[in-house]
């Protein structure tokens, strides 16, 4: 799956998750959760794509300890880390026990394919009307510092596609509306970076708007006698 299904369904699983554990996990770490695996990227080629960090014998005491750590937040947090493992074995394979076995599990549904298609725009739609539900637009429509927070998943995603894209040689001006499938794909990936870019930039104006100072509470207290 790409990084727009990846980060969507997390963003989904997460706020789920976080619902029935009653925590309110951020929107940034929501997305971001999702995106942590295909963090090998950045390393390639020390570490091969798709290896290691998509084996639960890493994710597995990984999400552990950060549950352990972080009680019910990094549960939620790991839910969006592992939906990475479940959405990836849907339209493709997994080496669920990597290094110890090549083995991998997944139904292999295509990507891109329609299957691909629906389940990430899909995600996208959904993601996009539970921010409505659950009051996330403010943090792209009002200015919020704690909106800066969402240049991360930001940078994650563009970051992430550019240097796959050049570590094997892949055109992206060309492949992003070669099939039918994948356009729909590039479609959704506009409109989720523009969306964080939009939200990214309510919180830089946040920080760098003049806040009037406040007049002392006690300086507007009437006298009491």
């Amino acid at each position: 799956m790409f990084l727009l299904g990846h980060s969507c369904w997390s963003y989904l699983v997460a706020k789920s998750g976080g619902r029935g554990l009653h925590v309110r996990i951020p929107l940034y770490l929501g997305l971001l959760g999702g995106l942590l695996p295909d963090f090998d990227i950045y390393f390639h080629p020390i570490i091969q794509h798709h290896t290691i960090t998509h084996s639960l014998l890493l994710l597995g005491p990984v999400t552990a300890l950060l549950t352990y750590r972080y009680k019910r937040l990094g549960a939620t947090f790991s839910m969006g880390i592992l939906s990475h493992l479940l959405t990836d074995s849907l339209v493709g394979t997994i080496p669920i026990f990597y290094p110890l076995s090549t083995v991998t599990i997944g139904l292999g549904l295509g990507i891109p394919s329609p299957a691909d298609t629906l389940l990430e725009v899909g995600a996208l739609a959904a993601s996009i009307g539970l921010v409505f539900l659950n009051g996330d637009y403010v943090l792209f429509t009002k200015a919020r510092k704690e909106s800066v927070r969402i240049a991360i998943p930001l940078a994650a995603i563009v970051t992430l596609t550019l240097l796959f894209a050049g570590d094997n040689n892949i055109p992206l001006t060309v492949l992003a509306f070669s099939r039918k499938a994948l356009t729909g794909i590039t479609a959704g990936h506009i409109i989720l970076i523009t969306v964080l870019a939009a939200g990214t930039f309510q919180g830089a104006r946040a920080y760098l708007a003049k806040t009037p100072p406040q007049p002392h509470a006690d300086s507007t207290a009437p006298d009491s006698q």
